[in-house]
């Protein structure tokens, strides 16, 4: 696999993590013909930008690459103490945080969740205070062709800069990237729930499998069925399975969605 992790220069969280991701996989700077500052050793790449990350799809970047790993600040209202990871996507036509409407990612279900599991068992032993969590799909950058996920520390400026939480994120990515490929799991696209996605962060803790991209109950009513189809392509699904977290969806909405499933043949799980 060759990754490119990205940072960005406008972001502190970003940043620390970019540190410790140098640090840890021993990543050497490299003179390029290129406007931005790049660390690499064998199939590991990191690559500065000076945008916020979010807006990748201004910068007219080739990556040759199969994943993109973009390292990044999270907030939250309520300034929580979190790490979190997800795929991005705008699910709705509103596109205040980049991206296209209606777009989203490629993303790598069997990466991402190999990161998350990681993660969740060095914090789990180190900080129990701290919230370990998958987020569902949000935000730019829509329009770039190689699978990404981010992975973020939240909620402010505090976190952002703890040298700490930099660290445990470097491991977790040096623990999941050390395999020369990660088991291809069962996978899914999730459906239902919220922002911080509680029954797919449990439900692939408790079971040997994958998740891709993930629609919250506030999304669904947005999605069109040109969109369900992406959902399944650009999580990478050879054969589309869905997981339904049943309490957090109207059931309404969830005789839609089987509804879908059963016309197209579509696996699905409730969770």
């Amino acid at each position: 696999m060759r990754i490119i992790f990205v940072a960005s220069n406008k972001d502190p969280a970003s940043l620390n993590i970019a540190e410790n991701v140098i640090e840890k996989f021993q990543l050497s700077e490299k003179t390029v013909d290129t406007e931005f500052k790049v660390f690499e050793r064998k199939k590991i790449k990191l690559i500065y930008v000076d945008i916020e990350t979010i807006f990748l799809d201004k910068l007219n970047i080739k990556y040759d690459a199969d994943l993109l790993i973009i390292l990044s600040k999270h907030t939250s209202s309520k300034g929580l103490s979190s790490l979190t990871v997800h795929p991005t996507g705008n699910l709705s036509n509103e596109i205040k945080y980049g991206g296209e409407a209606k777009h989203i990612s490629y993303t790598n279900p069997w990466y991402m969740s190999e990161y998350f599991l990681n993660l969740f068992n060095i914090l789990g032993k180190w900080e129990e205070r701290l919230h370990v969590s998958l987020e569902v799909t949000h935000h730019g950058p829509t329009e770039i062709e190689v699978p990404l996920f981010f992975v973020e520390i939240g909620s402010d400026i505090k976190h952002w800069s703890d040298k700490r939480l930099g660290e445990k994120i470097a491991e977790a990515l040096y623990i999941t990237l050390a395999q020369n490929e990660v088991t291809k799991k069962e996978a899914f696209v999730g459906f239902g729930g919220g922002h911080y996605a509680p029954a797919f962060s449990y439900y692939i803790r408790k079971e040997n499998v994958a998740i891709g991209h993930m629609v919250p109950k506030y999304a669904l009513e947005h999605i069109d069925q040109e969109l369900l189809f992406e959902l399944f392509k650009k999580s990478l699904l050879n054969k589309p399975r869905a997981l339904v977290d049943k309490k957090g969806i109207s059931s309404k909405k969830l005789a839609e969605l089987i509804s879908f499933f059963d016309k197209y043949s579509i696996e699905f799980l409730k969770v």
